[in-house]
């Protein structure tokens, strides 16, 4: 039950925001408020980068905490719920803001009043039946565009739905996109759309033959430095402050970093942050990037460790970096301004070859030219690569529309997940009410109703084919399997392969066998590496515990292999370029495929032992600190320690510290073997002062 907008509470609000120093608001923040943002109506703002969305977010969060409700704010990414989980603690110091990005595990709240989270976190909350959720009145979405993401996008649309109908009040945050009238539509919501951004943005077109770049109302000429138009255009808009170069691929960001870094030249504060780099990034990759960083400029992409962009991102915020060289991905997921944004060409590489982007990619990535309160305007500049007229670029991207948002949950995968999910936790508990459900969903809204419940009858027969539904009721082990939130034809895949096997088989089996699984990333196979993964399943072939299963292709078992192979040389703890060499896994990537593979081994273990295959549960579980750590089971203790990776802690080992006990007792010998600042740092994470410890000299 929605409350009702007491008197006054408009006063306290305007109260609020001048002890904030905020006396006048933006357009789409005064159309928030004329639009029933305190009377609790759902609202969809869709608007430009800057326009001033998230303080819409925070209004509606203190009117549900001055109502006596908690109030959610979910985003996509974990980076994006690190940074948000943050900044409300600093705004809504006197109530308790809480963070739940976690792991698999089923989600804990306490006692927040404000609950920062992904969306799959809140999916997971809804599946546990959570009884906190009976006391939030308002959940604000953050991105929800991102509904119409294949990985993403089912997930958020399936919560979105259920929160609406639960009759919370949805405050969903969007960029500009093709069709927001569909999106209100799906959403209950009052829409709130503006075209205004406190910081004026320059959108322009270089030509990189001519090194002229068009623009609304002039054509400006970028001086030759470099012989590379995307990076001279860079140089020459840093003359005004920071840059932010997108490149197409990780390779030619890590070659655009480099190049610019060669040009700029170190002092104390860089310096400090390429320290700061060292001690926190293991290995080859910290030294590199520590490199570039001593000297302004940095590469930022999904190859990276999260430690290490988070390092790039916070210099770059504090304008110790000059120049960060990225893959469009941070566009999407990371608040990064600057006063200068270069995109080196219009299209990307794909599966298909290459293809031109969206508009709506162009406009995310351009719109983060300008930094509010710093910058009189931004500018950003598209290179005609691949080569064609500038003026016809400018008109395509500078002057196209967003495309629209469509649903993801078309597919069978999304389905199948989604549907035992929302049975499992009685969300539904009717093929009626299951009906009603689809037709809420946008697929429902926009793709027809009839189609989108044909899909989803499709996905039910399968559920209960699977032994997982009976009815429109879940089965004991449908009920488990939800709550693992694993794909159920992965599920149906895994136990019964470990049904057929009698007795345990070895780490590597284990992990092809969840990597075949949907939820385990795969990528293509070159020819070369089709011949000799074949040869290694021919000799590896007792240990593989899929063959010959009508739900797993010949691709997909030997894309798996390469996978499993691959963490099995993590678990082992052969160094991450050796890794990257071998299987073409960035560390950043590979962070993943063990993360993920950690969820998986411990989802399936418990699956497992439910079904009472107690060996292979146990084999399963073993696996899990081993994923997520990269190491041997004696190194499990110490890569616990803060700032303690998997190279620092076979060293430890080595010099004779096996546990955090001898960690701390023996700080001087741990600062000979992996660096006194590394040990220092460690220490006060820990919670014991530095000048506890008596040291002694390397």
């Amino acid at each position: 039950m929605r409350a009702q907008n007491p008197e006054g509470a408009r006063l306290g609000l305007k109260e609020w925001l001048e002890e904030r120093g905020i006396r006048r608001l933006f357009p789409v923040q005064e159309l928030a408020l004329q639009k029933g943002l305190t009377e609790f109506k759902n609202l969809l703002v869709s608007a430009p980068t800057g326009s001033g969305k998230t303080l819409v977010a925070e209004m509606a969060i203190k009117n549900a905490l001055d109502n006596g409700y908690k109030a959610v704010y979910l985003t996509p990414l974990r980076s994006l719920a690190f940074e948000k989980y943050a900044s409300l603690k600093k705004i809504f110091k006197d109530s308790k803001v809480a963070l739940s990005v976690g792991d698999y595990h089923a989600p804990e709240v306490g006692e927040a009043d404000v609950l920062v989270a992904t969306y799959e976190r809140m999916d997971s909350l809804l599946r546990h039946n959570s009884p906190w959720l009976k006391e939030v009145g308002t959940v604000v979405v953050d991105e929800v565009h991102y509904v119409g993401d294949e990985e993403r996008g089912p997930t958020l649309e399936v919560v979105v739905t259920r929160l609406k109908l639960m009759g919370k009040q949805i405050v969903a945050l969007s960029a500009t996109v093709g069709n927001p009238e569909d999106l209100a539509s799906w959403l209950d919501a009052e829409l709130v759309t503006h075209d205004w951004r406190p910081v004026k943005l320059e959108e322009g077109v270089m030509d990189p033959s001519s090194y002229e770049v068009l623009f609304e109302d002039r054509v400006e000429e970028v001086k030759e430095v470099l012989s590379d138009p995307g990076l001279d255009a860079a140089l020459h808009y840093m003359r005004e402050g920071q840059a932010l170069y997108f490149a197409s691929t990780r390779k030619r960001a890590e070659n655009a970093a480099k190049k610019i870094s060669k040009l700029l030249k170190p002092d104390k504060v860089t310096k400090e942050w390429a320290e700061r780099v060292r001690i926190e990034v293991e290995g080859e990759l910290g030294e590199v990037l520590a490199k570039m960083v001593e000297r302004g400029a940095a590469f930022h992409h999904a190859g990276l460790t999260n430690e290490a962009r988070l390092l790039v991102e916070e210099a770059f915020r504090s304008g110790a970096i000059k120049f960060v060289a990225a893959t469009p991905t941070l566009a999407a997921g990371v608040n990064l301004p600057a006063r200068a944004v270069v995109i080196e060409r219009y299209t990307r590489y794909t599966d298909e070859g290459e293809a031109p982007i969206s508009v709506s990619e162009y406009k995310q990535m351009a719109g983060r030219a300008g930094r509010p309160g710093l910058d009189v305007k931004g500018t950003s500049v598209l290179v005609a690569r691949p080569k064609a007229p500038p003026e016809e670029v400018y008109e395509r991207y500078v002057l196209g529309q967003p495309e629209d948002v469509r649903s993801a949950l078309t597919s069978a995968r999304a389905l199948r997940r989604s549907l035992l999910g929302l049975i499992a936790s009685k969300a539904v508990n009717s093929e009626a009410e299951l009906v009603e459900f689809i037709e809420e969903t946008l697929f429902g809204v926009t793709e027809g109703a009839a189609n989108a419940i044909d899909d989803a009858r499709r996905s039910l027969e399968f559920l209960k084919g699977a032994g997982l539904v009976e009815g429109v009721k879940a089965t004991p082990l449908g009920t488990v399997v939800a709550k693992q939130y694993v794909d159920p034809l992965g599920a149906k895949v895994v136990l019964g392969a470990l049904k057929r096997r009698k007795g345990k088989t070895t780490a590597l089996g284990y992990l092809h066998l969840v990597a075949v699984t949907p939820d385990m990333p795969k990528r293509g196979l070159r020819s070369s590496e089709v011949r000799e993964l074949w040869r290694v399943a021919e000799e590896r072939f007792d240990e593989l515990l899929i063959r010959d299963d009508e739900y797993v292709s010949e691709s997909t078992a030997l894309s798996a292999l390469k996978v499993a192979l691959a963490l099995e040389s993590w678990v082992k703890e052969e160094p991450e370029e050796v890794i990257a060499k071998k299987y073409g896994f960035y560390p950043g990537d590979l962070r993943v495929l063990s993360d993920t593979a950690a969820w998986l081994v411990h989802a399936y273990s418990e699956i497992a032992k439910f079904v009472g295959l107690y060996k292979h549960s146990e084999a399963l579980a073993e696996l899990e600190l081993r994923l997520k750590y990269g190491v041997s089971e004696e190194l499990v203790e110490l890569v616990q320690i803060p700032y303690i990776g998997r190279v620092r802690a076979r060293a430890l080992w080595n010099a004779g510290i096996r546990s955090k006990e001898d960690f701390v007792k023996r700080a001087d010998l741990a600062a000979r073997v992996v660096g006194k600042g590394v040990v220092k740092r460690a220490l006060e994470a820990m919670g014991l002062g530095y000048g506890l410890v008596k040291w002694v000299k390397p």
